[in-house]
């Protein structure tokens, strides 16, 4: 028998592929997505029965497909932006932006997704319900989510339910993982100032080292973890870049820091907060130095709903074999914005696994040898499209 939605897909896979691979050699870093979102709106403004809304934030695309019918409403949101990493690969599509490339899959996301608008706008008068086809910018360094999110993208038309992919490649190309509950981390970052005397490196006694005192701030925030956060939680504490000093033979007056706190729950967040001001203030003052300790808000968790993610997962099964369904893969500590769609509508995303069978290992995200596996698209295709077919005709 004839699968006419498979059919339709391999129709518009050289579409996708080449807009994948164009995207790819022109990416655009977050907020400045004008031409990957110019190409996104110029497709999807010639399909039938899909309306494109104004834009919310400059450069996103948001698009309606449906929108005057009745009946439920599901969104399936892609991310568009790059990475300023400077791409290492020898692909035809190679970046052709010097110090940026799509080091983290959004050409494959936003293809994808583009691909399911095309398949599903030849099906829409079978849909009993309405699908909105998100295309967001910035992922990677502001949370564009949650300004979507607070711009209104989740209504007009009210959004009863979203679901997302992120291609993975740790996981065998074609396989799909999902499971509900917490599977990625929230995100607070920090920064430290210490402030003590500067002198001569010849006379450290007539001053105050913020070096020394900065570094004494490290060690000890690598105990907060490990003394006061419960064995059973999942945190993560890291300081990633010091800076102080201008000379070799100088002491200065002062040494900054900044650094990541990683956490799956509001609590623990809280927690490693007060943690570290109080590490941070109190050995600064037992040197007789100052330190000023600020943090700035990133994502929350992402939270899988356990009855979208049942019918993600029960798709996959009957789409694919349940051989290529993951359903026990360890939630991670990386970030994702996508929870902040899942703060306030029913969510799910679930893993495309990226490595070719030919290959052991694969580029991880944000690797600069990094590139998006091309076979994968139609399996990812075929997975928005049956998910929000299933989704529209599910009772209730």
């Amino acid at each position: 028998m004839i699968d006419p939605v498979a059919e339709q897909i391999e129709s518009v896979l050289p579409q996708v592929v080449s807009l994948r691979r164009e995207l790819h050699a022109h990416p655009e870093l977050a907020r400045k997505e004008h031409a990957t979102s110019g190409k996104v709106r110029a497709i999807l403004g010639e399909l039938a029965g899909i309306e494109v809304l104004p834009p919310m934030m400059a450069t996103d695309v948001v698009a309606v497909l449906n929108p005057d019918r009745d009946g439920p409403c599901l969104a399936l949101r892609a991310d568009m932006d790059a990475l300023p990493i400077a791409e290492e690969t020898d692909v035809p599509c190679k970046s052709t932006v010097s110090g940026i490339m799509h080091a983290c899959g959004h050409d494959g996301h936003t293809a994808t997704l583009v691909g399911t608008a095309l398949v599903l706008s030849r099906f829409a008068d079978a849909l009993p319900g309405k699908v909105k086809f998100i295309f967001q910018p910035d992922e990677e360094d502001g949370g564009g989510g949650g300004e979507l999110c607070r711009c209104g993208v989740l209504e007009s038309p009210r959004v009863d339910g979203v679901v997302a992919l992120h291609g993975w490649p740790l996981q065998p190309a074609g396989t799909i993982a999902i499971r509900a509950g917490s599977i990625m981390a929230a995100n607070t970052a920090f920064s430290i100032t210490v402030r003590g005397c500067g002198t001569h490196g010849a006379y450290p006694h007539r001053g105050i080292d913020p070096i020394v005192i900065a570094a004494q701030i490290i060690t000890a925030l690598q105990q907060v973890v490990a003394r006061t956060v419960d064995p059973l939680e999942a945190a993560v504490v890291t300081v990633g870049q010091v800076s102080g000093g201008s000379a070799s033979n100088v002491i200065p007056a002062e040494c900054f820091m900044k650094g990541t706190l990683r956490y799956t729950r509001a609590e623990t967040g809280e927690a490693l907060r007060q943690q570290v001001s109080r590490i941070a203030e109190h050995t600064a003052r037992a040197h007789g130095a100052e330190a000023e300790v600020s943090f700035r808000g990133g994502y929350p968790p992402m939270v899988n709903d356990p009855e979208l993610t049942r019918l993600v997962q029960d798709t996959a099964r009957d789409l694919f074999g349940p051989e290529r369904v993951i359903t026990n893969e360890p939630p991670t500590m990386g970030v994702e914005d996508f929870a902040f769609y899942a703060q306030r509508v029913p969510a799910a995303m679930f893993h495309l696994g990226l490595r070719p069978p030919d290959m052991d290992s694969f580029p991880t995200l944000h690797n600069p040898q990094f590139n998006f596996n091309d076979a994968v698209l139609p399996v990812g295709i075929r997975m928005f499209c049956e998910i929000t077919r299933r989704f529209l005709s599910s009772p209730g």
